[in-house]
């Protein structure tokens, strides 16, 4: 099942109100995913498949959670769809595939990208 997550991670009770060095402790978590897992997405917008991102979001709060944040408050927004292939996947036979430009971008990337080019059009 593919999945998409937007997730906002917040480090509560830390010592000082600098968030930064927790936040990075879990961008380096996405990054090692986005290398070994084929992750697709942004800054806290996750792709993927839906197991995989969820072990992604668990694995940020252990590394916030090692460097001593007692504490971590996360929203989550998590979409599925069975309904067509992820990003990147093989189509089978008889689905129609889309243009050019489109290949190879996440979902989030094509969204953006669609939006730039209709804004253009205008």
């Amino acid at each position: 099942m593919y999945a998409v997550a937007d997730f906002c991670l917040i480090p509560m009770n830390t010592p000082t109100p600098s968030v930064g060095a927790y936040i990075a402790a879990c961008q380096r978590v996405l990054e090692r995913y986005a290398k070994q897992d084929g992750f697709n997405g942004y800054g806290t917008n996750l792709e993927g498949s839906f197991s995989v991102v969820c072990r992604a979001i668990e694995e940020c709060h252990e590394a916030v959670h090692a460097m001593g944040c007692p504490r971590i408050a996360t929203d989550i927004r998590i979409g599925t769809r069975t309904d067509k292939p992820a990003p990147g996947a093989a189509a089978s036979e008889g689905e129609t595939q889309g243009e050019e430009w489109e290949k190879g971008l996440g979902e989030n990337e094509r969204k953006r990208e669609s939006v730039r080019r209709r804004l253009a059009q205008e």
